[in-house]
């Protein structure tokens, strides 16, 4: 049997605005090199991070847990580049 090893990392926004436009194009510029899908889960909803219109149906906001999860392990990096962002806070202040 094959088995799927899915990866995660635990993170929530720490930004004021939240999820907005920038982040999340920044996000689906990240994972457009991935192996496999990236997904980001949150409120009991799952979305392909490549989709900047998919991240924003999270409708995520300060405060909001955020899962991100891998299905292939070559794209461990990308899952800490993502993680990364999120625990700077998208980078904004």
């Amino acid at each position: 049997m094959n088995y799927k090893r899915i990866i995660v990392r635990r993170t929530s926004i720490k930004n004021e605005l939240g999820m907005h436009a920038r982040p999340a194009s920044k996000i689906a510029q990240m994972v457009d090199s991935a192996h496999s899908d990236v997904w980001l889960c949150a409120n009991s909803t799952k979305v392909d991070a490549a989709s900047v219109i998919d991240i924003l149906t999270l409708g995520a906001v300060k405060g909001t847990k955020i899962v991100i999860e891998i299905e292939n392990q070559e794209d461990e990096m990308i899952l800490d580049q993502v993680f990364d962002f999120f625990e700077a806070g998208f980078g904004e202040k």
